[in-house]
């Protein structure tokens, strides 16, 4: 009764999943829960908006794999600040970015292509203001080969010879995306100090974006007319060292809403400072241990761990699932890891106050 019981849940999440992602419901975008290492997905406002010059990132993200095929997520982005050695005070940040998807035994893929642009303001010595947008276009696709409908059942299985009787014919399609952001960052800190990676002392980042700002078209049907509604994106990142210590609290975390949805995640990291870039020699490029967790709203508990080695940093967590799938997920959610590099290497680097994420 028991494995009856638990296969009939697995069937029912399945259905469910294949029902979300091709009707109108509008909260399946791109997500990680390591989104302090998403900049760009979370708000083109936050290109340049860092502690170097040049910064590169790589996610890979895996879940469901314990319910049905695997949800598989990869993210690249590569941004910059620029025209800075014309203007000491107010830059440029450029940005680029591509997040591809695959999701579901139906292979449902989302693939989304942007350039972002940001302005950073210096408001004062601790603060800047940052407008950005961003721009590209997102392609859907389905293998609907892997469909399967009532209409084909042959009183002992699926049967492909039996008509299905749905108008899937467009199983690929491309749609403009845009974003726009705006977002505000302060900090304090010690002109004589080494910046510690750019943690030192009080940093807030606060953030507001917008996406889906086209409002595309987002229907396999012949006949279909779902759009992709606007998302709205609320996030924070901020720091507050322990004085007198090596060790700094981070607080951050994020609420989005897409029409009738709503994504909270919120949640902190503990960063003990290993040890500074040598001064005089290369023995040492700085290091850095961060520990935390944070927490989606009724989904899922997600510890995380990030590793800093002079330019690079490595994060790695894992979503335990605590919602209404629990029953069949059996607590498995999604595992996910994350790699960053900045150059120059940020530690041992002074630099300005509110320049830090």
């Amino acid at each position: 009764m028991k494995n009856i019981t638990k296969t009939i849940l697995i069937a029912l999440v399945l259905i469910l999943n294949i029902e979300l992602q091709t009707s109108s419901l509008q909260a399946q975008d791109i997500h990680f829960s390591q989104f302090t290492m998403t900049s760009l997905l979370l708000d083109p406002s936050q290109a340049g908006k860092f502690g170097g010059d040049d910064r590169a990132i790589l996610n890979y993200r895996d879940q469901w794999r314990s319910v049905a095929s695997p949800y598989k997520t990869y993210g690249f982005s590569y941004d910059l600040g620029f025209n800075r050695q014309h203007q000491r005070d107010n830059f440029f940040g450029l940005g680029i970015s591509a997040f591809s998807d695959k999701a579901g035994d139906i292979n449902l893929g989302s693939t989304f292509l942007n350039l972002s642009l940001a302005y950073h303001i210096r408001l004062n010595k601790d603060s800047y203001l940052s407008a950005g947008a961003k721009g590209g276009f997102m392609q859907r696709s389905v293998d609907d080969s892997q469909f399967r409908f009532d209409n084909q059942f042959d009183g002992s299985g699926h049967n492909d010879a039996y008509a299905s009787g749905e108008l899937v014919s467009n199983n690929s399609f491309f749609a403009p995306d845009f974003s726009a952001g705006l977002s505000y960052s302060f900090g304090t800190i010690s002109n004589n100090v080494i910046s510690n990676n750019g943690f030192d002392n009080t940093k807030i980042n606060v953030g507001f974006a917008v996406h889906n700002v086209s409002n595309p078209n987002y229907s396999f049907l012949d006949r279909g007319n779902e759009n992709l509604y606007f998302r709205y994106v609320f996030h924070t990142n901020t720091s507050f060292g322990v004085r007198g210590s090596n060790l700094a609290l981070q607080p951050s975390g994020f609420i989005a809403f897409q029409q009738n949805a709503t994504d909270i995640v919120i949640g902190t990291f503990f960063r003990y400072n290993l040890k500074e870039k040598s001064k005089f020699t290369k023995f040492s490029n700085g290091a850095a241990f961060s520990v935390g967790a944070h927490y989606r709203v009724l989904d899922a508990f997600i510890p995380s761990l990030l590793i800093e080695t002079g330019a690079f940093a490595f994060g790695l967590s894992y979503d335990l699932n605590i919602s209404g799938l629990t029953p069949v997920s059996n607590g498995n959610g999604g595992f996910e890891v994350s790699v960053r590099y900045v150059s120059p290497n940020p530690f041992g680097r002074k630099r300005s106050a509110a320049r830090f994420f």
